[in-house]
């Protein structure tokens, strides 16, 4: 059964090779001929938005039918919308279909680790961890993928949380010095190394494609989903729009994200001194016990 099952992942990865094995296109003898394929690479890298081409056959495919992709993502249990949302608030070099098939393969051995089980007790074997562990190695691949995407998703976003109050603290002194807000925001975002900063740097860019800079800014707050971001660019767009003064409104909204994390640093100190105080008793509280009743119970064991 294992070669079973050896055979058939070997055939999957057969079927899947790389297309840089295969001799496409020819091969070009003429140096004249090869200068013009870099050139014509340098020039599409240069003035053409690429997107990332991948070397495997079945993810070419997924990428080419999206209702298939679709229906390999309900069989693989991947959230199609959220998944896609994350990887491009992300910027990972990873597409959906490459995870669908990283998964698929994931599930592969789920199935040969659990036919390996039934197999091992239907021969007589008593059930042991040693039959087990290969299938909850499985389990831990197939889930592993998407676990660690919705990590990193929720690492990023309270990082760009707490940059929040720091990076609109500048806009606003820059603002009250008499900078206009999109100079200001521009001018914070190139210098501030965080990345909240990298994404507000790509303000420019998203506002010549959505043909507005307030657009611009609200998309970046939707995307994200940050509650401290999110209400800043309304009010700012809000500011904007009715042409007010929007330094008051900036110092209102950080001083009040600060209390905010302020709280927050505080609720999570309480809760770690609750989890460390029963070690602290166990630590400090039997040598103290051993200090008053040792004597009491030494003199005991004497008279006995």
């Amino acid at each position: 059964m294992s070669m079973v099952c050896a055979l058939i992942g070997f055939s999957l990865f057969l079927y899947g090779l790389p297309s840089c094995l295969s001799r496409e296109g020819g091969m070009i003898f003429s140096l004249f001929g090869r200068i013009d394929r870099e050139q014509q690479l340098q020039l599409n890298d240069a003035f053409f938005q690429r997107q990332k081409q991948t070397r495997w056959t079945v993810v070419q495919i997924l990428e080419k039918h999206d209702a298939l992709l679709g229906k390999w993502c309900e069989w693989m249990g991947i959230d199609r919308k959220k998944t896609e949302e994350t990887l491009k608030r992300l910027g990972y070099r990873v597409s959906l279909p490459e995870l669908v098939i990283v998964r698929a393969i994931c599930m592969v051995f789920v199935a040969s680790a659990l036919l390996y089980l039934m197999t091992s007790l239907y021969g007589g074997q008593s059930l042991r961890l040693a039959n087990g562990f290969p299938l909850a190695i499985a389990l831990i691949l197939y889930l592993l993928p998407t676990r660690l995407l919705d990590w990193a998703d929720k690492r990023v976003k309270a990082e760009i949380r707490e940059q929040v109050p720091v990076f609109f603290s500048i806009v606003q002194a820059l603002v009250e010095a008499g900078m206009p807000v999109q100079t200001a925001v521009k001018e914070t975002a190139r210098r501030f190394d965080a990345k909240l900063g990298h994404e507000l740097a790509r303000l420019e860019v998203e506002a010549k494609r959505l043909g507005n800079w307030r657009k611009a800014m609200e998309e970046l707050a939707f995307r994200w989903e940050v509650d401290a971001l999110s209400t800043i660019a309304l009010e700012m767009n809000e500011a904007i729009s009715k042409g007010v003064s929007i330094s008051g409104m900036l110092a209102v909204q950080v001083e009040e994200q600060m209390r905010q994390l302020e709280d927050e640093a505080a609720a999570r100190m309480n809760r770690l001194n609750i989890r460390l105080l029963p070690f602290v008793i166990i630590l400090m509280g039997v040598p103290l016990l051993f200090l008053v009743m040792g004597p009491a119970l030494i003199g005991i064991g004497d008279r006995l």
